[in-house]
């Protein structure tokens, strides 16, 4: 009998590597080989050369380091894609962001808006008080203009952005948002949460080939940072339309799992309801659009002060920050999203708004029990009292961001005090309760460089390195758990741990070659580290050769 006839040779072939394959059964192997985009074999060199034909494409990988595709637990695609496009102000000082708002209006016509992309951080600035409108007025006079923060919860307007949305000082505050003010009552020009979205919607929407240009945009530096998948936390029914689109053509290689926006309750966009009625909707495109998730915002962030706490913020006395539903309006939307099937995830940063989540998880779960619900608690960002231990009874993932932690440093000491500093931010507390977590970047509040999370999840600083010694190093993760927290355990966390996370036989061929061995590197050489290649269902999607 002819063996070599019945013989299924591989579509590609790749060898001579030092693979993580984050399977337990065999956490290192040298060789891959793929057919029909998923793995048919994983292990060592000598047994994957039967698997070689006449057509099959062979790498040698030379002893590169290889990791499961990067899975980013937490981004906003399109508004990352958008501030790739927009006026660039991130890390810069005051005086350089005004520089650059001064020269980019130039270019406009009066009345015409100028959009910043994500964002100023005035935490990092010599002067770290709240900017004005003022400031803004001297740079642009004529024109509304609109920075975000770097936390997506806080903006920073001038005088004519006011004027257009017809706001004034005597315009009162929306529930849960915020007009800053000036001692005399004056606007001052930062802006908060629902308050914020007010002003958004006076702002020209982009139109079609401006969204398109925006998704293209993110997948291109997705792609350059070894992400072949993403949790999209602010999806609508444009992005379903686009991206459908983009499939239906084959320009989009990034698996995109999203997790609807506005999408139940009385204030829900009617298309984006409408479509919720239909879903889930799993593994089109030869798995690469899933939407069976909607998500929720239970409080804003404590950089733009509006965290819900359980006690005042250390620096406004008086103040506890801002909860975005009453308990019964909550609970509500969470049951009409279980009652049909959908993976619900809430944004919760103050120990206020993760009780007030995990009160209203428990009740809907007990009314309509989901076994494996998978429910998410978005950033688990102030830990206090037995929230943790709260969360493990039922079910619910945290989903985190490393390099929220070092970035926010100086913030949190000043806002919530040490003691509560102490449980803000910590991934490593967190994980000894639930034993698994995923990790991402929030882009564009961060960047989605996987290495970078990372570094920040191992050493608690910065690209920076700051603060020195790391913020908090007692709730650092090991370099295993956080690969695993960007590989895996991120997989888990969207049901696609039977395809994705993990490189084994049957799973779809998503890796990252990297040039050099993250598990060997001292700790901030993980920054130095670069993606050679990124592979996804055995098709090489980005090339760093091809690249420079």
């Amino acid at each position: 009998m002819d063996t070599k006839a019945n013989t299924i040779y591989g579509d590609h072939v790749w060898l001579g590597g030092h693979i993580y394959t984050e399977n337990d059964s065999m956490p290192v192997a040298s060789a891959l080989a793929c057919a029909k985009g998923r793995l048919i074999f994983v292990g060592d060199d000598a047994a994957v050369r039967h698997l070689i034909g006449p057509r099959t494409v062979v790498t040698d990988l030379r002893g590169r380091a290889v990791v499961p595709g990067f899975i980013e637990g937490h981004a906003h695609l399109q508004s990352y894609g958008e501030s790739l496009l927009q006026l660039h102000i991130r890390d810069l000082s005051r005086q350089e962001i005004l520089k650059a708002v001064e020269t980019a209006v130039k270019d406009l016509a009066p009345g015409q808006w100028l959009i910043g992309g994500m964002g100023w951080n005035n935490e990092v600035w010599e002067d770290p008080s709240y900017p004005t409108c003022q400031e803004l007025d001297e740079a642009a006079p004529l024109n509304p203009v609109m920075l975000p923060r770097m936390d997506g919860h806080m903006i920073w307007v001038n005088t004519q952005a006011f004027a257009a949305c017809g706001i004034t000082n005597a315009t009162p505050n929306p529930k849960g948002g915020e007009f800053f003010r000036q001692r005399d009552g004056s606007l001052q020009g930062c802006v908060a949460n629902k308050a914020a979205d007010i002003i958004k919607r006076h702002i020209p929407a982009p139109d079609k080939d401006q969204r398109i240009k925006a998704l293209l945009a993110a997948q291109k530096q997705l792609l350059a940072y070894g992400v072949t998948s993403i949790n999209d936390m602010s999806t609508d029914w444009e992005n379903v339309c686009d991206l459908k689109e983009l499939y239906e053509k084959g320009v989009y290689k990034l698996r995109f799992h999203g997790a609807l926006r506005q999408a139940v309750g009385e204030n829900a966009d009617p298309l984006a309801h409408e479509y919720f009625l239909k879903c889930p909707e799993i593994g089109l495109y030869q798995d690469h659009f899933t939407v069976r998730a909607v998500k929720f915002l239970a409080d804003g962030s404590v950089g733009a002060q509006s965290a819900a706490l359980m006690e005042e913020y250390t620096d406004r006395p008086g103040h506890f920050g801002t909860k975005m539903y009453t308990d019964e309006q909550f609970y509500k939307e969470v049951k009409e999203a279980a009652e049909r099937h959908m993976q619900v995830i809430t944004h919760a940063i103050g120990d206020a708004a993760i009780d007030q989540v995990l009160r209203v998880y428990k009740k809907v779960l007990e009314e309509v029990p989901t076994p494996d619900h998978r429910f998410h608690i978005e950033h688990f960002q102030t830990v206090t009292g037995d929230s943790v231990e709260r969360a493990k009874a039922l079910g619910v993932w945290a989903s985190m961001q490393p390099t929220h932690a070092p970035n926010s440093a100086s913030m949190a000491l000043r806002r919530l005090g040490p003691r509560r500093a102490a449980g803000a931010y910590a991934g490593g507390l967190v994980l000894k309760t639930l034993g698994r977590i995923s990790c991402g970047s929030d882009a564009p509040v961060a960047q989605p460089w996987p290495l970078d999370g990372i570094h920040s999840a191992v050493t608690r600083s910065n690209s920076s390195l700051k603060p020195e010694g790391g913020f908090f190093p007692e709730n650092a993760m090991t370099r295993e758990q956080a690969l695993k927290g960007y590989t895996i355990w991120g997989a888990y966390a969207q049901f696609t741990e039977q395809d994705k996370g993990s490189l084994e036989v049957g799973k779809l061929a998503d890796f990252v070659v990297l040039d050099q061995d993250l598990m060997e590197v001292a700790d901030h050489d993980l920054l130095k580290i670069q993606v050679l290649q990124t592979v996804i269902g055995g098709e090489t999607v980005y090339s760093l050769d091809e690249n420079e």
